[in-house]
């Protein structure tokens, strides 16, 4: 296993997953019920064709809709977590030889909500952040929601933006007016 994805395994088996009002709590629980068995069948799909399972892939006991941050590992194309979007707490680790071959698999995806890059690069950030097809774009930090910034995807992913200055703006009528005398 590679630095990088040691560490990262690390790090998700630290994640607290509980309630959501708890200020202690990293992983809140999915909407319904449904939502959590598509992940549960998603990240099973996903490891019967091949990838595997560092970390998670189980639903902790209690009651909720709760699913434990998950690491597939040696996700390759046309796996489920490659093709799909996965609404829950799952990465999907899939290598690249190069930051080329990095940036044509992501855009190679119909989806494009966001997208997390880590390096320790400006200029590589700079390249991602430009070429990348994604709403929203994170360096070296998790893909989120915050009230103050704008939020939605590209391609199949959505239209428009939520929160910030800019979903504002979705939710007013602007009126164009043209004269002349």
């Amino acid at each position: 296993m590679h630095e990088f994805t040691e560490r990262l395994v690390t790090e998700f088996k630290k994640l607290k997953v509980g309630d959501p009002m708890d200020p202690t709590v990293q992983i809140g629980p999915l909407a319904r019920k449904d939502l959590l068995d598509r992940v549960a069948a998603q990240v099973n799909m996903t490891i019967s064709q091949g990838a595997q399972l560092l970390c998670g892939g189980y639903t902790p006991k209690g009651s909720g809709f709760f699913y434990a941050p998950t690491i597939l590992g040696n996700v390759k194309r046309g796996m489920v977590s490659e093709e799909e979007e996965v609404f829950g707490p799952v990465a999907s680790i899939i290598e690249a030889k190069d930051e080329n071959e990095a940036l044509e698999i992501a855009n190679h995806s119909e989806f494009g909500l966001g997208a997390t890059v880590m390096t320790r690069s400006e200029e590589r950030a700079a390249r991602f952040i430009r070429d990348i097809e994604s709403g929203q774009v994170f360096v070296n930090g998790m893909t989120k929601s915050t009230p103050q910034l704008p939020f939605g995807g590209v391609k199949n992913s959505g239209y428009g933006r939520e929160l910030g200055r800019y979903g504002i703006l979705e939710f007013v009528n602007v009126k164009t007016i043209w004269k002349k005398f």
